[in-house]
């Protein structure tokens, strides 16, 4: 199972067609789970001990982080392979909001990857994120989607 920890709530029509299409082409389940946004710079650590609450011992943590590693999707499927093959817990990404993720998230985190030296508002990372699971499976399975 994959489970993706944000940080507020998603209010985009577009965003949500999107990300339920690519949610239900994912050959596993893939669960969000909202935290609220504190919108204050003081608020990251309230939210880091709400996401902290939602992650488990055994889970596997990606966080999203802008000084996280930059990867091909050839790279990202990999790190989807050797987790779901060699883990035991959930895989679990977790998407801060606009003030970034609490020291303590960062802390808990298996491994930390950015997608771009860009900023990307937090709700359009979701679609971004579930798109890149999809096409890290299409990837494992040698389907011509990616290329």
């Amino acid at each position: 199972m994959i489970k993706i920890i944000v940080v507020g709530k998603l209010n985009q029509k577009y965003l949500e067609e999107g990300i339920s299409y690519y949610q239900k082409q994912i050959p596993t389940k893939v669960e969000f789970i909202e935290v609220p946004d504190e919108s204050t710079i003081q608020g990251v650590d309230i939210e880091g001990q709400k996401i902290l609450l939602k992650i488990k011992d055994s889970d596997y943590v990606i966080c999203l982080a802008i000084k996280g590693q930059m990867l091909t999707s050839e790279g990202f499927s990999e790190i989807l392979d050797q987790i779901s093959t060699y883990q035991q817990g959930d895989i679990v990404f977790v998407i801060g909001g606009s003030y970034g993720l609490s020291h303590d998230v960062l802390k808990r985190s298996n491994k930390q990857i950015s997608f771009s030296k860009m900023t990307f508002p937090h709700q359009l990372m979701r679609l971004i994120l579930i798109e890149q699971i999809y096409r890290g499976f299409m990837i494992l399975k040698n389907h011509p989607y990616h290329k």
